[in-house]
């Protein structure tokens, strides 16, 4: 009889104590649970592609590239992948494996998309600016705000995200304050946030 693998499981494994502390380790265990049909079931609230960008991302931070590549498109051609949702996975790899050309097409295509999910426009500029690429990331970061911004019904909070990720890579980059890092800067002041440095 499989093993039914819930959410507590997952938690268990990323935050737990469960005596796996090893990126890989916890790479193959995740793999696993998303692969082996036959040992393993997800409870409704778990996707196999989530799973499988989980395990790419422990193997990327293990300097494992070729398998985390594997996985992620492996991630974007399972039954439950949803739409982007492996892009922001994959310009990291690909940033990491110093293939910066691919990366930055990938990012591209999501662009074309015109996809209204801003967190994948997100997860995007957050890849490039932690490969340092800072101008890069500023634009995603744009980009992010700009389809937050079509939302008739977007949260301020959102639209702090955007703006606080940009306003980082910009003062990364020492740059001066433009109009968007006074807006970063009196909404975070308003809804009582400190700026992460």
């Amino acid at each position: 009889m499989a093993t039914r693998i819930t959410e507590a499981d997952v938690d268990d494994l990323e935050f737990g104590s469960n005596g796996t502390n090893h990126h890989v380790e916890r790479a193959e265990l995740l793999e696993r649970w998303a692969t082996d049909t036959g040992s393993f079931e997800l409870d409704d609230d778990l996707r196999r592609a989530t799973l499988l960008l989980a395990s790419a991302e422990h193997l990327e931070m293990a300097g494992e590239l070729d398998r985390a590549l594997d996985l992620v498109r492996r991630a974007g051609a399972a039954s439950d992948v949803e739409p982007h949702e492996t892009v922001g996975a994959l310009v990291s790899i690909l940033l990491a494996r110093g293939e910066r050309d691919a990366a930055i097409a990938a990012s591209d295509a999501l662009r074309a998309s015109q996809s209204a999910a801003w967190w994948r426009y997100w997860d995007v500029a957050e890849a490039f600016e932690l490969a340092d690429e800072l101008a890069l990331a500023e634009r995603w970061f744009v980009i992010t705000l700009r389809a937050i911004e079509r939302d008739p019904e977007y949260d301020v909070g959102d639209r702090l995200v955007a703006l606080t990720g940009r306003h980082r890579v910009r003062r990364d980059a020492g740059k001066p304050e433009d109009v968007l890092d006074i807006e970063t800067n009196e909404l975070r002041g308003l809804l009582g946030y400190e700026l992460a440095e």
